[in-house]
């Protein structure tokens, strides 16, 4: 699909509208919300090393993914994000699954941000009960997204801002010495596990930045996704490292090492340890405004893959519909609250979360191998169909498809079933789909829709059309 410069895509009638900063509010929007809880998690398995090495492990993991996400999202310009680019470039049966791991990643998180507004306004109000917010909070954010993406986008914007802001205030006075750090809880709670707390804490290293890659599925929506995406996505990245190493630092001489380890909230947490009263009442607003910003970038996200794998006829074809008047994917977006509100319902939630992340690292996997088949169907001579190139490419990918599998590794520390039950899910989803694959009309690529040219034939397949005309001699 060749951008356009219409305000209105071809395939499905999506608007284009959006702007790298609306695609950088996506991305860290969604994640922001993992530098306000549940990293911490990490310092519980391996202390304050085992986190540091976490997060550098999977930050460098997230930065590769990060870049084969821009330069697939800018080169094809299409809503579904990792559910097109499996269908373009690996094949259907990976497509579905990719497709359907996305939404169930975003859906989950979805759930567990809501549960967690929902206690933090009990906590503030007593006298309200937690599931009733959290359906209150499930049904406004479907509404926004339903009225159209801008508004939504914008909404997102304007909360990760205010979150991150309340980060880097809170950072940079303690780091000055307006807030007294204790240096010994870094000493106290170094590698209290040993080398196998290392390991272990792998598993929650992605709560970090767990959902960036999404920032890419707006691309259909983007006025110029060819600067839009990579722009938005890169700048996502780098704030989500900085984030990171701030937060690290500020929990880790705030909070004793046993307390951090399982904090809800550890940055407001930190933030009461300081004693004043300004970072307490500016952190509380953050991690309140960081869950409303993730759960509301997750039904864009998750309603994308949806809308993706129903336009492709993998569900049914009634998703695919695109309101009249706010030109968005309504059914697809109103179709993620059912499916929300029964992950909130069931009440665990690092399930909840444990689920979302089991998905996302089976998109770790393809994501990668999806820009190897890109570079290798598509190499430098027809470059300009390639608008971003990330550098190294495609070796660092092999690079991140070992540590997405790594990672998964770890979980069979304490989430043994977790990840069985996660692997069994896609592994029939995988053979549902291929099998109604079967009973629908077929959508292999059609380059020329893309605009692009038909892929270069690698020397194996000139080889076999030779063979096939000598033998029709």
């Amino acid at each position: 699909m060749a951008e356009s410069t219409s305000n209105t895509s071809h395939a499905g009638g999506l608007v284009k509208t959006l702007r790298p900063y609306h695609v950088w509010a996506l991305g860290v929007g969604i994640v922001l919300v993992g530098e306000y809880m549940g990293w911490n998690f990490t310092i519980a398995k391996g202390g304050v090393l085992g986190s540091l090495f976490a997060m550098l492990v999977a930050g460098t993991m997230y930065t590769v993914i990060s870049l084969c996400a821009s330069e697939l999202g800018s080169a094809t310009k299409l809503a579904g994000g990792p559910y097109d680019w499996a269908r373009l470039f690996v094949g259907p049966g990976a497509a579905a699954i990719v497709g359907l791991a996305v939404y169930m990643e975003f859906i989950a998180l979805e759930a567990a941000d809501a549960i967690v507004v929902a206690f933090i306004a009990s906590e503030i109000f007593p006298q309200l009960q937690v599931f009733p917010v959290t359906l209150f909070v499930i049904a406004l954010l479907t509404f926004i997204n339903y009225r159209g993406v801008v508004g939504a986008l914008t909404l997102n914007f304007a909360l990760t801002m205010l979150a991150f802001f309340a980060i880097i205030t809170f950072f940079f006075a303690t780091a000055l010495g307006a807030v007294e750090t204790h240096p010994g809880y870094l000493l106290e709670g170094a590698m209290p596990n040993g080398l196998i707390g290392l390991f272990a804490a792998l598993q929650f290293g992605p709560w970090f930045f767990l959902g960036i890659e999404g920032a890419a599925m707006c691309a259909e929506e983007c006025k110029h996704p060819s600067r839009a995406v990579p722009l938005g996505q890169q700048a996502g990245m780098i704030t989500l490292l900085v984030g990171a190493a701030m937060t690290l630092f500020l929990c880790t001489t705030l909070i004793p090492t046993d307390a951090l380890g399982v904090s809800v909230y550890p940055l407001f947490e930190a933030a009461q340890n300081s004693g004043v009263f300004i970072f307490v009442a500016l952190l509380g607003v953050g991690t309140l405004l960081t869950c409303i910003a993730s759960a509301n970038g997750c039904v864009c996200d998750a309603s994308r893959s949806w809308f993706a794998l129903s336009r492709d006829e993998y569900v049914s074809p009634w998703f695919s519909a695109v309101h009249p008047k706010y030109s968005t994917p309504y059914k697809a977006v109103i179709f993620t609250a059912p499916i929300a509100v029964a992950f909130a319902f069931s009440g665990f939630l690092d399930q909840v979360i444990t689920f979302s992340i089991v998905s996302g690292l089976l998109c770790y996997v393809l994501i990668p191998f999806s820009l190897i088949r890109f570079r290798k169907l598509f190499p430098e001579s027809t470059s300009k169909i390639r608008p971003f190139a990330g550098p190294l490419q495609p070796y660092i990918a092999y690079f991140a498809i070992g540590i997405a599998i790594l990672i998964m590794s770890t979980l069979f520390w304490g989430y043994r079933y977790n990840l069985l039950f996660g692997l069994l899910f896609y592994t029939i989803a995988y053979f549902y789909f291929s099998s109604r694959r079967k009973h629908t009309s077929g959508n292999e690529p059609l380059w020329s829709e893309l605009g692009w040219p038909e892929p270069e034939k690698t020397p194996d397949q000139k080889l076999k059309e030779v063979s096939c005309i000598e033998c029709s001699r």
